[in-house]
């Protein structure tokens, strides 16, 4: 039986239907891969922010174990620490 080129046609176009349906919802297909990659993404982020967090937490680090003036100028900002001598001022904001 020999397939004219109309009946090829059709059948070539059901087949790549057929593919394309496969590729896109067989197997949780292309929606799984790019739902992935959004993820993949997503959490190479939050990598790159823990990794820079982590960088500024070991200069913090390095500097309250070999500095004695970082140790001493955060004492001031987180305590409120002041030498003898010294006058401490509070602003107040105005209503």
């Amino acid at each position: 039986m020999l397939l004219n080129s109309v009946n090829k046609k059709k059948i070539f176009f059901w087949v790549a239907v057929t593919l394309a349906v496969l590729v896109l919802f067989g197997n949780d297909g292309m929606r799984s891969i790019i739902s992935q990659r959004i993820e993949l993404t997503k959490l190479n982020k939050k990598l790159e922010a823990i990794e820079t967090e982590n960088r500024d937490l070991r200069v913090r680090l390095y500097n309250f174990e070999n500095n004695t003036a970082y140790i001493e100028r955060e004492a001031r900002k987180k305590l409120g620490i002041i030498q003898p001598g010294e006058i401490k001022y509070k602003f107040v904001e105005a209503e």
